[in-house]
């Protein structure tokens, strides 16, 4: 079974306590909630003063009496400045994740991404790779006739256009940071890197679930994007490139063709788009073209190309290859350390050991005397004393190298040993 290489600071993060799947999901969702509270009370003056500058609402408000349909009519046809200024409250996002992080577990900022090194380019690549994806997706539509292109739009509010960009460029950091710096980065720390894909793009897939127009394929098309985006982050290394990927990639559809950003309409764009009725397969429907057949098969292109690009350069590996070289890099921190080391610290006392035997062996040769070696046995043999004892050699060699005369002179002599021989 094969699996990705950890990035660089993946593996920084790996230092720090991880939690099971369960509990780092739950942990995802919470900071999801307490950012969409805290959103919330950022729209409430907004809101309320479209509200008072609203008709119907008003009038309903002095009557007394709230008509359900009317109400509906109110709030689906909010503003856009009001959808310009929620985008602009998901920085809120960013900041509770970072900030969870930094001072719950004690994680630097750069273990969820943000890497200085090239930083610039990587930002510009991404926006230049998400301008080219959407338009292959959207000539994929033109082509099967799914959309119609009619021009360029009436009436353009550059003011608009701006606010939408840089709304969507916070927009899209924010998501990026909670499901791939958060919690795909978290879940490597105890799991294999292809579970935290597959578990960070599920979830990813079902904070869209309340978005008008939603579809089985919608949901595949965004599980589909969070595994593009994860892979992305682990080709290039960094968050840069995926956050600006995902924000042109909303920018460009909304703002540039003209389409439903899941399920949200924009009404200020570059270039007017018509679906054409019966064909929702292809174009999405009411979620957008990302709940249509042509995204689908842009992330899948893109997934497999991500893929091969990583298996080029190494880094799709075999688990258990994988696991043997975590195991030894942090074979310093294991508990058989101490172990290991003491293997080793023998090993070469015992090759030290036979270097001096073989030094005294050959000193003993070159002195002449009548005394001959096996050096296969360990055994000194002297013909003159008819000694043939390895054990009480041994023990005059022991004694002779620690300086003490243990056995008695006429015990070393009648062995002929001479100390002058067995000096190391």
């Amino acid at each position: 079974m094969k699996d990705i290489k950890k990035t660089l600071f993946m593996k920084e993060a790996a230092s720090g306590k991880s939690h099971n799947i369960l509990v780092e999901i739950c942990i995802a969702g919470l900071l999801f909630f307490i950012a969409s509270v805290a959103m919330g009370l950022v729209q409430i003056p907004a809101l309320t003063a479209y509200l008072l500058s609203n008709q119907d609402y008003m009038s309903m408000l002095l009557a007394g009496r709230l008509d359900t349909q009317k109400m509906l009519s109110v709030f689906s046809n909010i503003p856009e400045w009001i959808m310009i200024v929620m985008l602009f409250a998901e920085i809120l996002l960013t900041l509770i994740v970072m900030l969870y992080c930094r001072f719950f577990e004690k994680r630097k900022f750069s273990t969820l991404g943000f890497v200085r090194k090239g930083m610039v380019k990587q930002y510009l690549t991404g926006i230049i790779a998400g301008t080219v994806a959407f338009s292959i997706a959207y000539l994929l539509c033109l082509v099967t006739g799914s959309i119609k292109y009619e021009g360029i739009a009436a009436s353009i509010s550059p003011l608009y256009i701006i606010g939408y960009f840089l709304g969507y460029l916070l927009q899209g950091m924010a998501e990026e940071v909670l499901c791939r710096g958060y919690l795909m980065v978290s879940l490597s720390r105890r799991y294999h890197v292809t579970l935290a894909i597959v578990t960070n793009s599920l979830f990813f897939a079902f904070l869209h679930s309340s978005n008008n127009g939603v579809s089985p394929l919608a949901y595949l098309n965004l599980f589909l994007f969070g595994v593009f985006a994860s892979l992305l982050l682990l080709d290039f290394g960094n968050i840069w490139i995926v956050a600006a990927f995902h924000s042109i990639w909303n920018f460009v559809q909304g703002n540039i063709y003209g389409v439903q950003v899941s399920g949200m309409r924009v009404t200020n764009s570059v270039v007017s788009t018509s679906y054409t009725d019966g064909m929702e397969f292809i174009n999405g429907g009411a979620f957008g073209m990302e709940g249509g057949l042509a995204v689908t098969l842009v992330f899948m292109a893109g997934i497999a190309l991500l893929c091969i690009h990583l298996y080029k350069k190494g880094a799709i590996i075999d688990i258990n290859i994988t696991g043997q070289e975590e195991y030894i890099c942090q074979g310093v921190q294991a508990d058989g350390n101490e172990e290991i080391s003491q293997a080793a610290e023998n090993t070469t006392a015992v090759q030290q050991d036979n270097n001096i035997y073989e030094q005294d062996v050959q000193m003993f040769q070159e002195a002449g005397g009548p005394e001959e070696t096996d050096i296969s046995n360990n055994i000194i043999i002297n013909r003159e004393a008819d000694v043939l004892d390895s054990e009480v050699i041994k023990n005059n060699n022991a004694s002779i190298q620690a300086g003490e005369n243990t056995g008695s002179q006429d015990s070393v002599q009648q062995t002929s040993f001479d100390e002058s021989y067995f000096k190391d």
